[in-house]
């Protein structure tokens, strides 16, 4: 089977999303699709699957047209998509998640639902996958990688042809990243047609047979994977050649105490134990460690999203113990979520309405749009926002745009602390230069003090001063940049 997209041309209002784009899928092969946030990859994906409808060009499998009016007539001819953001409702149950647009397969002819049926067939899938997951976990016990595995499930249960996956590891812990691309080989075996969407050129290189790079909306081209090398990767998708992210140190520290936690307890954070964390101004503090091993906790309690239970918290000397988050926001304190649509931004809302969120500008006690316009077009330009207007939903724009946005929010009220959680998750070789320098400038420039909480060791390695590790709710190691530590050190106090 041959899925062929052939000069597609897809644009929303004056923005050309594709042009004269075009892509080839084989059963058998992985293809990924690789560029840089806002190059069109999701958009050629979702017109496949039926979430786009094109503006000029073709779709065909094995050479008859396939123009799918909606994700469901998509599914129902075998093209499943797993869209990047998460489409989880945390109101329904795993097997209810799994099934939720044929939850009518399971009931009996007066309506009532076959629950048993439900749960065996779903769990069925979850087993399938290697997960694992039970249907009989709650919800919000679930971290988001768990969630994005269950929307992969969702999507298998359909027993789909071809599978298509728009960033889906972004969410995913190292585990969970070597499960998926353990199912996407079991699936390639079995003769599917897998594509998938990554900025994680290693995965590429790693589970990939085929490459299209897309760049400002066009396809450069298509490679075998083992005829291309990184290097030359990163160059036809950002059109130079890419340096070295972590080719400057980062901070260092002024040696003034930013903030303080003297043996703190968050509420279901995971901690066994009280918590002692030092931030000094001026410093990177970098935090590692396995998915839920409370690092993710600590951060949210910082923030004023979790209770503290006991211990205590200074900021600048002063006691610091917020009840909610705005009193975080209030205390120079900024949180960049994990999670950027469902905590981080409101994507219903335009790119200026979330920019201006935590310090709306005002003359007098009146909101002032002009100054707000002015301040979000300024914000754009400095974080190189893609997107056509302030006024255009944060919906619209591409998952690394969205990132931008939501790090050009938490700046937007002049922080003293930055919390960074998984900063460039879902962003492009290109945009991660950019955040990175950002957060060096905000450091050596301001004195700004930052927590960055990530799975990537490459990036906690190369832009921390200072790394503590997280093992099941407490700091099981300290190490320091000068240290010379390696990627080994760190996993060995992870596990």
């Amino acid at each position: 089977m041959i899925v062929a997209a052939s000069r597609i041309d897809k644009s929303f209002g004056p923005t050309a999303a594709l042009s004269s784009a075009s892509v080839a899928l084989r059963s058998g092969e992985i293809h990924a699709l690789v560029g840089e946030n806002g190059a069109g990859k999701s958009t050629m994906l979702k017109v496949i699957a039926g979430y786009e409808q094109r503006d000029a060009g073709a779709v065909t499998i094995d050479g008859r047209p396939f123009a799918p009016r909606s994700p469901g007539e998509a599914a129902a001819n075998g093209v499943v998509l797993v869209l990047q953001e998460l489409t989880i409702s945390r109101a329904l149950g795993v097997a209810e998640n799994i099934y939720i647009d044929r939850l009518r397969d399971f009931a009996r002819p007066w309506g009532q639902l076959r629950r048993r049926r439900l749960l065996e067939a779903a769990q069925a899938v979850l087993d399938e996958i290697g997960s694992s997951l039970s249907v009989s976990d709650r919800l919000e016990s679930l971290e988001l990688g768990e969630l994005k595995i269950l929307e992969i499930a969702r999507a298998l249960s359909h027993r789909p042809r071809v599978l298509l996956l728009d960033e889906s590891t972004a969410f995913l812990n190292t585990a969970e990243i070597e499960e998926l691309l353990r199912v996407m080989h079991v699936l390639k075996e079995r003769g599917l047609v897998v594509g998938f969407v990554s900025h994680h050129l290693d995965e590429v290189q790693r589970v990939a047979d085929r490459v299209t790079i897309l760049k400002d909306g066009t396809s450069v081209g298509e490679f075998d994977v083992k005829q291309i090398d990184r290097k030359t990767m990163e160059s036809l998708m950002v059109g130079r050649e890419a340096r070295h992210v972590f080719a400057a140190p980062a901070g260092g520290g002024s040696g003034e105490v930013a903030l303080e936690l003297c043996g703190v307890r968050f509420a279901e954070a995971r901690s066994p134990e009280g918590i002692d964390l030092r931030l000094q101004a001026g410093e990177i503090l970098g935090i590692g460690g396995l998915q839920g091993s409370g690092g993710h906790g600590i951060l949210e309690g910082i923030a004023g999203e979790r209770r503290a239970l006991g211990g205590s918290m200074r900021l600048f000397g002063n006691r610091y113990a917020p009840a909610q988050p705005h009193d975080a926001w209030r205390a120079g304190i900024a949180y960049l979520p994990g999670d950027r649509t469902n905590e981080g931004l409101i994507t219903e809302f335009s790119v200026l309405e979330n920019l201006v969120m935590t310090r709306y500008p005002r003359t007098g006690p009146i909101f002032d749009r002009r100054k707000a316009r002015s301040a979000a077009l300024r914000s754009v330009e400095e974080f190189r926002i893609k997107t056509d207007d302030v006024d255009t939903p944060c919906s619209r724009l591409s998952g690394g745009n969205m990132q931008k946005t939501l790090l050009a929010k938490c700046l937007f009220g002049a922080p003293r602390i930055l919390l960074l959680n998984n900063p460039t998750r879902g962003v492009d070789v290109g945009s991660r230069f950019e955040i990175y320098d950002k957060i060096r400038e905000l450091v050596r420039a301001r004195g700004m003090s930052v927590i960055v909480l990530t799975e990537d060791l490459i990036e906690l390695l190369g832009l921390s001063d200072r790394i503590i590790v997280m093992n099941k709710g407490r700091v099981r190691a300290e190490v320091r940049r000068e240290d010379a530590v390696t990627e080994r050190d760190v996993v060995s106090h992870m596990v």
